[in-house]
């Protein structure tokens, strides 16, 4: 039976952690997620979506099982998991190295402002 705890993945968190996930499987191309799920008990966590690649030469699909907003597995997909059966769609995934690059301009420009 299908158990889930905690409240899933709003959009903006579900691409932050499929783009964290993307990095760990070490995919390339865009990203595509499936729909988030309750887990079932012989999985870990309280939800699971599974990811993979636009790219047609990858289709290894991985699934990612989370717990209060937080990655606790991911790895390729086994049966219990049902990536093979799920649609997926594209998500725009976050670079969280262009977030640092803007909050650093954003800091800077409000440190001139105040020393102004």
């Amino acid at each position: 039976m299908p158990r889930a705890v905690s409240a899933p993945p709003d959009e903006k968190t579900l691409a932050e952690l499929v783009s964290t996930a993307f990095k760990q499987a070490k995919l390339s191309g865009a990203a595509e997620v499936s729909p988030v799920r309750a887990t079932h008990d012989a999985q870990w966590g309280d939800w699971v979506f599974c990811i993979k690649s636009s790219n047609a030469d990858r289709t290894q699909q991985y699934a990612v099982l989370i717990k209060n907003n937080t990655i606790l597995e991911v790895r390729s997909l086994v049966f219990i998991d049902g990536c093979d059966k799920e649609k997926y769609r594209p998500i725009e995934i976050i670079d969280q190295r262009d977030m640092l690059g803007e909050a650093n301009v954003d800091l800077s420009a409000q440190s001139r402002r105040r020393q102004d």
